[in-house]
């Protein structure tokens, strides 16, 4: 059963990303409070940077092998010319970016001094090793999905990405190397697991470049070039619009709402590593009634994100006040606004599947671009009259134009059979537990609001599962 399969993997994916989230989110704090809120944002600035610069050394190789590989038109003997293609091109292309930054550190160093910002030349040249050994460990990882071996992927996961937690903390709390130790620590996580995770693929790796793959691979890619861009405006560019437009200081406030919001976006993520791999399969193997299924995953992913998310949302002041120290306390509203972006966010998976099976790849990137347009002038407007809670919204609103116009594509496309009247139910349900969660912020526990928000929460799950299309979620059934 497919349903029984894709719940399986989300939850073995899903537990490599809540064990290494939980590290993550138990270091976190610790390492805001031992840094300045200054110091923190700093930080933050350098791995946004990292990221963006990631997104062009990836070129969508990871996106196009997946949708690839198991294309029935790519022989068994095809694919291991198609991931070393894929994999030798970012190794080319990160070593030369990689250089090209290693050249540059003494003027960024110059730039950040200017600023007043706590940046040395060993931070500046961690970071550009964090962000080629990032995408190739990555890379490495999609690879495992591709071969069904969740539990490799689960090994990987938990060293390169909670062990980089653990040293993060050890260099900054004992040693008190500050921002160098927690991206050393990173490193050093990311280097010792990038052989094992190649170790782990390697009946794939023939370390030859095949020119046709290669082409294939980056003529796919390329348009996810400037949707990984515009995801990093979304989560990037609020950052570096805070500092100049708000302070250093918003930036640190609006870092640490993310943080705590990771907890959201991490079922999106477990969810999206095992349906990724299954969503043509499923296509393939139930022709008559994939449409079908896809709604089901659709109302089944929704319903589930707002539990979480929702739920995460109505007690975001508490949360705030229960690990974070006074100074964080206004990133509670901030935390609220960005847990529903999240959940928006994570329908994407689904409401962006038409535009997939039609190959239509360049409505991904003008959808994205228009977005962060939008999200830009969001911020520009936004962050100077709210600050944290301004830069917050835009991204809210950049991911509901974001899912909602990929929706409108893929129901133009390859229509699915959507009842509309039960998913607009569910989202005004939705509605009112933001509108509870925005109104009743509070970094005190009292009692009663938390009675109030728990029976709330109760009463929206229930009312939801009835809005269900279908209860039981059991994709052989569904299928016939």
């Amino acid at each position: 059963m497919i349903f029984r399969r894709l719940a399986r993997d989300s939850a073995i994916y899903g537990g490599a990303d809540f064990i290494a989230k939980i590290l993550t989110f138990f270091s976190f704090p610790l390492v805001a409070a031992a840094l300045s809120p200054l110091a923190f944002g700093a930080l933050e600035l350098i791995l946004a940077s990292g990221r963006l610069l990631g997104v062009v050394i990836n070129c969508g190789q990871n996106n196009a092998l997946q949708r690839f590989y198991w294309d029935e038109n790519t022989l068994k003997t095809d694919r291991p010319s198609a991931v070393s293609s894929g994999l030798l091109t970012q190794f080319f292309l990160g070593s030369f970016a990689f250089l090209i930054l290693c050249i540059a550190i003494p003027e960024l160093y110059v730039i950040a001094q200017r600023e007043e910002l706590p940046i040395s030349q060993s931070s500046l040249f961690l970071g550009a090793c964090l962000m080629v050994l990032f995408q190739w460990n990555q890379y490495a990882l999609d690879v495992t999905r591709l071969h069904e071996a969740p539990w490799s992927f689960f090994s990987i996961s938990i060293w390169s990405r909670g062990g980089a937690a653990v040293l993060g903390v050890f260099a900054v709390l004992v040693l008190e190397w500050g921002i160098d130790g927690w991206i050393a620590g990173q490193v050093l996580a990311s280097l010792s697991s990038l052989p094992i995770a190649l170790f782990i693929v390697r009946r794939d790796l023939t370390f030859r470049i095949d020119f046709k793959w290669v082409r294939k691979l980056t003529g796919f890619g390329y348009p996810f070039i400037y949707v990984g861009l515009a995801y990093w405006l979304f989560t990037s560019m609020d950052r570096w619009m805070l500092a100049g437009l708000a302070s250093v200081e918003e930036v640190g406030i609006y870092s640490v709402a993310s943080r705590f919001g990771i907890v959201v976006f991490f079922v999106s993520t477990a969810f999206g590593q095992a349906w990724s791999p299954l969503a043509i399969k499923v296509r393939t193997e139930y022709p008559e009634k994939y449409r079908e299924m896809y709604v089901n995953v659709l109302f089944a992913l929704l319903i589930s994100m707002l539990v979480v998310g929702g739920g995460l949302a109505l007690f975001s002041g508490e949360v705030i006040g229960l690990f974070m120290p006074t100074a964080y306390s206004s990133a509670a509203l901030p935390l609220v606004i960005l847990c529903f972006g999240s959940i928006l966010q994570s329908t994407q998976q689904v409401t962006a599947i038409g535009i997939s099976l039609e190959k239509k790849v360049f409505i991904f990137a003008r959808v994205a671009w228009v977005t962060a347009l939008i999200n830009l002038g969001l911020n520009y407007w936004l962050i100077p009259l709210h600050g944290a809670t301004g830069a917050a919204s835009a991204t809210l609103v950049s991911y509901m134009v974001m899912t909602g116009s990929y929706l409108y594509f893929t129901q133009r496309l390859h229509p699915l059979p959507i009842p509309w009247r039960r998913l607009g139910a569910i989202l005004f349900l939705g509605g009112i537990v933001a509108w509870v969660a925005i109104s009743w912020v509070s970094a005190e526990l009292v009692w009663f609001a938390v009675i109030s928000k728990t029976s709330l929460a109760i009463a929206c799950i229930v009312m939801a599962y009835f809005l269900l299309p279908n209860k039981t979620l059991n994709f052989r059934q569904t299928a016939g």
